[in-house]
């Protein structure tokens, strides 16, 4: 090889080393500065603890706006799933979580109160909001969420925004969340369509259940949809409350007002019980600043086959005289008179199709959602089911008695435990029964039930969780909440 072709070669040789050494610099830089955009990118955690859905519905839309908007690493998470590695790793965590009743968390919550919640942990790579769901007309508002504001700061975790509070689902309360996350991520965010299907109802029937109660009057109320509709038992019933036309003209008269219809229709949803100041203001002003009544939820105790919504209300005495809603219900309502309501899906206490046995615990009015689960065994022909119900006395407080007894003898309901807390000297309730029917509940558990309770949050459903967690152990009940056998829909 002459030495003008050698020199040549290794030119070629060198050119090429260097070309190869300024791909394998570009690959590795191109791929360090992808590593960087990982580690660097916002990891989002978007927690739910839902008991009605609403909570699970926020966070699923807020989930769905991070992704489309910047295409961030978004995880939805139900908080029953939730662990210390999720914990242990540097992201912004997004809270958006309902208090049930007294201030309590969620049922799919309990195993992080007990396992996380109470554990002192170093959160200071964390970042997080809260989105808090409650109802002012319960004590402890938004305890739950506050609560886990408070152990989130006192383990250094950095807020990112104050807490949002939301009684019950408040639009402007909300829209503090979404301007929260506007500023946090420079998008605009739009709010969940919080408005459900109006249906229009027709009024067709009420009963008292309960004449010569000492206790308050409950009443069988039957509506008429002005369509097919359909709903699974378990589901509710929220109606908008109106003002009955008494009502109405007694505002109207106190006011020196003519009755004219166009005025009488302006005033069928707003609060005339809580009115505000009308210095200076024409009626019409003065009108425009009234509240619009609240809806109120029912449990519905009738299934779609029978061509009617049922519910059961008690009558609510307060210092202005029956409760909006059970006022006008068991009251107000005239015959064909429009009820406009819409059906809220309620999964957190649905059937399972399937044979298994099912225990079903309630008191008072909480009969109604345990009537409208028989009547779906029924019509599925699965008869293993078990009632315990409770109330004042048998003689006037009976709920149902015709169809338990018709359950009974067509097999449909081979066990009936009745609390009658009156009708002894020493006051019975349905935890009592429970505890005195441990062997079943233990055999039953066993074979695999399901519980339902429905019913009153203070004193029964409480209590029936007390005797619980003493029969069968904290970790059992435990496991029967996340395995969604123990359901709950209390008030």
């Amino acid at each position: 090889m002459t030495q003008p072709l050698f020199l040549v070669i290794c030119a070629l040789l060198f050119l090429l080393l260097v070309h190869i050494f300024i791909i394998i610099y570009l690959f590795w830089r191109q791929f360090s500065q992808r590593i960087d955009t990982d580690i660097n990118a916002q990891q989002y955690l978007v927690v739910y603890a839902s008991q009605t859905g609403q909570a699970e519905a926020w966070a699923k839309h807020t989930a769905e706006q991070l992704k489309i908007i910047h295409e961030e690493k978004v995880e939805l998470l139900d908080i029953q799933q939730l662990n210390q590695q999720h914990l242990q790793q540097p992201s912004t965590i997004l809270w958006v979580v309902s208090t049930y009743g007294e201030g309590d968390a969620p049922d799919t919550a309990q195993n992080f109160v007990h396992k996380i919640l109470n554990q002192s942990l170093d959160l200071s790579y964390l970042s997080f909001a809260v989105l808090a769901f409650g109802d002012k007309r319960y004590s402890n508002f938004c305890q739950f969420g506050q609560r886990i504001e408070q152990w989130l700061l006192q383990h250094n975790a950095q807020a990112l925004f104050p807490t949002v509070l939301v009684d019950q689902l408040n639009s402007d309360d909300l829209e503090q969340w979404l301007i929260g996350l506007e500023q946090l991520t420079s998008t605009t965010f739009t709010s969940i369509a919080l408005d459900k299907e109006m249906l229009a109802f027709k009024f067709a029937h009420r009963q008292c259940l309960n004449t010569g109660t000492v206790g308050e009057a409950i009443y069988k109320v039957q509506l008429i949809a002005d369509r097919n509709i359909s709903w699974s038992s378990g589901d509710i019933l929220e109606i908008q409350c109106e003002n009955d036309i008494t009502e109405i003209q007694h505002f109207l008269d106190t006011q020196r007002q003519e009755h004219s219809d166009d005025l009488v229709a302006k005033l069928g949803r707003l609060n005339l019980r809580k009115l505000p100041a009308r210095t200076g203001l024409s009626l019409l002003e003065w009108i425009a600043q009234f509240e619009v009544l609240p809806k109120r939820e029912y449990s519905i105790a009738s299934l779609p086959e029978q061509g009617l919504v049922e519910l059961v209300v008690r009558q609510q005495k307060t210092e202005t005289g029956l409760g909006l809603g059970s006022g006008w219900l068991t009251v107000g309502l005239e015959q064909n008179q429009p009820v406009h309501a819409s059906i809220r899906n309620n999964p957190s206490f649905h059937l399972q199709q399937d044979d298994k046995p099912i225990i079903l615990i309630g008191n008072g009015t909480g009969i109604a959602g345990l009537v409208a689960h028989l009547r779906q065994r029924e019509h599925w022909g699965y008869k293993k089911n078990w009632l315990i119900f409770g109330e004042r006395q048998q003689q006037f407080d009976h709920l149902y008695q015709t169809e338990i007894a018709y359950w009974q003898q067509h097999g449909y309901l081979p066990h009936v435990d009745y609390a009658f807390s009156r009708d002894q000297t020493e006051k019975i309730y349905v935890q009592d029964r429970l505890r005195q029917q441990s062997s079943r509940l233990q055999e039953w558990i066993a074979q695999g039930a399901l519980i339902y309770v429905c019913g009153s949050l203070k004193g029964m459903a409480s209590g029936v969780d007390q005797v619980l967690e003493e029969l069968l152990g904290t970790e059992q009940l435990q496991q029967l909440k996340r395995e969604q056998r123990y359901l709950r829909d209390v008030y």
